[in-house]
């Protein structure tokens, strides 16, 4: 049960679910400043209360507060002109210096979460003299003016960023005569998914605020109503909100008059200069991007969410009522010497049900089940729905039960009309479901525009198309690899695609002219560039070394050698129902056999049988087996894989009891197979303090640490933050410690104290501090790294002065990235395939404000390997850049659970092992008394 292998490096092209924030088109809205939503179970998210009687239901979309908010959006709002009849008072802004446009951080994906005054983890005596006090000097640094991350690329305070301050300071390392390029390793050349963008005009655009009197949400009628005055406007682009025109108009603020085809509507259109973009601004790059989606338009693909996906290449799999949407990932950037297109093939999973029959399914079992709505509720709270008749994307954020499509709401002007008579007016569809609760989403949209002011969206099941898989899903074997055959493209077939996707936006009519109105000449090439790929590193066993090869795989080599270490087991437990004794007591010599070969010594295990599988069994024996024997670890058979016998046992040897324990599905036990025999006593050893190999780190007293964050699988709003730690020159002994948090308290206040526990226990076990830190840190979007910089390092630095002293200690701290969109192919006699593992890439696509990497570590048997970009964010270490890309793919090879090369350095993947289980099962901080031991393998 425990997990034996990890991902081996699956291609990218596997399904990706949309959760963008949704748009906004014509949709009832309410702001949620009214009381009480009640009726919802505890742990399922939800939007700030709001009364949900039907009399007091929401207006349509776009009501503006009257009450003076602070207003946050893509741009600063111009002032009104005056004079001109309006149905809103006039907006307030604050003045604003001439520059590049500010950007808007994404969004957190859920709500704010609510915390209950049950969900509070107990904190837990810290045994570490000296913790606590440098504990308590980093809560009250305080993080200054920095924006809190909440998620993945997610910030908090929801105040306008300039996309310019979030590049931190290159480090000093990287700018010396080699730049941020190594030397090692043989040149190879390499294509990427990157097309280069050949010529452009040294624009100087101008820049204005467009508004619409009255409001208008859909973008494609915002779109209509301004190409009503093409003539006298010229060519311009316009993104709903700013329209960015080559010519500066004279007045520079005006209004024009049109005419809404839907209604025959008078519509005020107010245009109002803002700013100037010079060549050389990063909204240039933003312009390009506003370009090239006007060109995607012209294709025909249909745009869900952030990409665009083509509905006439949709594959059905009707055996398992899901259709899979081809479309395209593009983004336009500056990388070193060029300006670049990268484009990357996607995949939208589209089910053939709508929320409505999700519903219906539940609502079946309501006799058997009475918390049938509890489980309708988990299952769609928190997933992403289209609409059927826009094809917008909506989070849902919650559940109305005492709303349906009868129940009414309040329009602009006062008058009041049913969902059923809205959806039939505005879009034409009749809604036949009957009683369906109503589905809430948050309109991001409407935040940015309102400022603190949520409004929340309301949206019927029937009308919702439910996307993405499910962890059913997930564990269904045959679906998984009905859609992997469609998913997981080889590097020539994604070739062929990326280029035959540059062709078509070179030879449509109406993106040809787009282009050329733009004066932008699009490459259909891939670009080309020239990587280095290192020497399959040396593996050391305890008596002989080797290497993985060119797939770097060495299990055929871990079989026949001794392991590097072993760990002394005097006595060790096997729990396991009394009906499979006898095949337990096979499997325990096999067990034995496999640890023989590799020179671990497993002792003959105590078997205690049990009267049946069932939890409370279990945790009945456990407890017995402790108290009476004292084992090194305990062995669990259980008949299932059931979950919660999994999480029972876990939780008793991981909080309760501090015993390595080992679960084993009876399955596996049957099969009685060698090679899982083999895995299982590698976990063994690990578990126990042994190593299975080791690859050799010349550096002396360097500390690697690795973290990652992980959220509670019930209470959303708890994440725990793991932090894994090397303890030993050769690398092969860690400690770790698990610090829970709130969403939206400091991470970096617990990040810091981790580290000040894991320098007290260096110093404990070697009788000196590190002489170094490298510090490889996970789960961290694009939009967190000027937090990171700001607040984690600071308080790292910090933490670090008040254990070393004034002098501190030399470190460097990395990002480690692997949802990128970049891929890279080596041609190859029969055509292009994957790179080879310990392939550098640091030119031509790489940032040349960053210090940056792309390193491909990994061999993947099928499909596109995906690269891992690193980002070195803080270097006061000042390791040459080559060794720094070296020590990187050696970390590589150094985690335990797999004998080959995986994605990310071992510590970082140790971490995220530790978060996974702790916020999945454990759902606490595990017992101090096995912070030495990877017991969480």
């Amino acid at each position: 049960m425990d997990q034996i292998r990890p991902s081996r490096g699956k291609a990218r092209g596997r399904p990706q679910v949309a959760t963008n924030p949704p748009g906004v088109s014509g949709f009832p809205q309410v702001p949620t400043n009214q009381p009480g939503l009640s009726g919802l179970p505890q742990g399922i998210r939800g939007p700030r209360p709001i009364h949900a009687t039907p009399s007091l239901q929401p207006p349509i979309t776009g009501l503006r507060p009257t009450s003076s908010q602070p207003i946050h959006s893509t741009q600063p709002l111009p002032t009104p002109i005056t004079g001109v009849a309006m149905q809103r008072p006039p907006r307030q802004m604050q003045p604003r210096a001439a520059g590049p446009p500010q950007q808007r951080a994404p969004r957190p994906l859920g709500p704010r979460p609510v915390v209950s005054s049950d969900q509070s983890t107990a904190p837990r005596q810290d045994p570490m003299a000296g913790v606590q006090q440098v504990t308590e000097g980093l809560k009250n640094l305080g993080a200054g003016d920095a924006l809190v991350p909440l998620g993945r690329g997610a910030v908090r305070g929801r105040r306008q960023i300039d996309v310019e301050h979030f590049r931190t300071p290159r480090p000093e390392s990287s700018l010396g005569n080699v730049g941020k390029k190594g030397t090692s390793g043989q040149p190879v050349k390499l294509l990427a998914n990157y097309f280069p963008i050949t010529s452009y005009t040294n624009w100087c655009l101008y820049q204005y605020r467009v508004d619409f009197n009255p409001e208008e949400d859909r973008i494609s009628t915002k779109r209509g109503l301004l190409a009503q005055h093409r003539e006298r406007l010229g060519g311009y682009l316009f993104d709903g909100t700013m329209l960015f025109s080559g010519s500066r108009f004279d007045p520079p603020n005006f209004e024009l008059t049109s005419k809404r085809r839907s209604d025959d509507q008078i519509v005020i259109i107010s245009v109002k200069f803002t700013n100037v973009i010079e060549t050389g601004d990063y909204a240039n790059i933003q312009v390009f991007n506003l370009l090239l989606r006007n060109c995607l338009r012209h294709l025909k693909l249909t745009l869900i969410g952030r990409n665009f996906y083509d509905p006439a290449a949709k594959i059905d799999m009707p055996q398992h009522k899901l259709q899979l949407w081809p479309g395209y990932e593009t983004t336009i950037g500056r990388y070193e010497d060029d300006i670049l297109l990268c484009a990357e093939i996607s995949t939208k999973v589209m089910r053939q049900e709508t929320v409505l029959d999700f519903l219906n399914q539940c609502a079946a079992d309501r006799n058997r089940n009475k918390d049938w709505m509890i489980n309708f509720k988990s299952g769609i709270v928190g997933t992403t729905v289209m609409t059927k008749y826009n094809n917008e994307t909506y989070r849902i954020d919650d559940v109305d039960e005492n709303s349906d499509p009868n129940s009414e709401f309040t329009k602009k002007d006062g008058s009041k009309m049913t969902y059923i008579q809205y959806y039939k007016e505005k879009w034409n569809l009749s809604i036949r479901g009957g009683k369906q609760p109503m589905l809430i989403s948050k309109n991001k949209r409407s935040i940015r525009r309102f400022g603190e002011e949520d409004t929340l969206v309301y949206l019927v099941p029937e009308l919702c198309i439910m996307t993405g898989i499910t962890d059913a899903m997930r564990n269904n074997f045959t679906l998984m690899k009905d859609m992997a055959t469609h998913t997981r493209v080889n590097p020539r077939e994604r070739m062929e695609r990326l280029t035959n996707f540059a062709n078509r936006l070179l030879n449509t009519p109406d993106s040809v002219s787009e282009l050329k109105r733009w004066n932008l000449t699009l490459s259909n090439r891939l670009v080309e560039l020239t990587a280095r790929t290192l020497p399959p590193e040396p593996i050391q066993s305890r008596t002989k070394g080797y290497n993985g090869g060119d797939e770097a795989d060495w299990t055929k080599h871990l079989r026949a050698l001794p392991m590097f270490t072993s760990a002394m087991v005097k006595n060790w437990v096997i729990l396991t129902p009394r009906d499979n004794c006898r095949e337990v007591e096979a499997f325990a010599q096999s067990l034995a056999k496999a640890a023989q070969g590799m020179t671990f010594l497993l002792p003959k295990p105590t078997i205690v049988s049990m009267a049946d599988g069932r939890s409370n069994t279990f945790l009945t024996q456990l407890e017995h087996v402790i108290n009476e024997s004292n084992p090194a670890l305990i062995l669990c058979v259980i008949p299932s894989a059931r979950g919660d016998i999994y999480s029972l046992i876990k939780r008793k040897l991981c909080i309760d009891r501090a015993v390595p324990s080992q679960v084993v599905l009876l399955k596996n036990v049957q099969k009685n197979n060698l090679s899982v025999c083999t895995k299982i006593a590698i976990q063994i050893n690990c578990k126990l303090g042994g190593a299975p190999w080791l690859v050799t780190i010349p550096k002396k007293g360097m500390m690697i640490i690795g973290f990652d964050v992980c959220h509670d699988s019930q209470r959303k709003n708890i994440s725990f933050g793991a932090l894994v730690a090397t303890m030993n020159d050769a690398h092969t002994s860690y400690y770790s410690c698990v610090e829970p948090h709130e969403s939206g308290e400091e991470l970096s206040v617990h990040f810091a104290t981790g580290i000040t526990k894991a320098l007290v226990k260096y110093k404990t076990k070697n009788g000196a501090l590190p002489s170094c830190i490298i510090v490889y840190r996970d789960g961290v979007g694009e939009g967190q790294i000027s937090h990171v910089h700001k607040t984690e390092v600071r308080l790292l630095q910090t933490a670090c002065e008040q254990v070393y002293g004034p002098g501190s200690v030399p470190f460097a701290f990395v990002i480690v990235t692997k949802r990128i969109s970049a891929r890279f192919f080596a041609p190859g006699h029969k055509g292009p395939e994957n790179p080879r593992p310990g392939t550098i890439i640091d030119t031509v696509v790489t940032d040349p404000t960053k210090y940056d990497f792309f390193l491909v570590s990994q061999h993947v048997r099928q499909g596109t390997v995906t690269p891992t970009h690193y980002q070195v964010i803080e270097d006061t270490l000042r390791l040459p850049p080559d060794i720094m890309q070296r020590l990187t793919f050696k970390l590589t090879h150094m985690y335990y659970n797999w004998s080959g090369t995986v994605r990310v350095p071992a510590p970082c993947q140790l971490a995220h092992k530790l978060a996974f289980l702790t916020g999945q099962t454990l759902r606490r901080a595990p017992h101090t008394g096995l912070d030495e031991l990877l017991y969480f393998l």
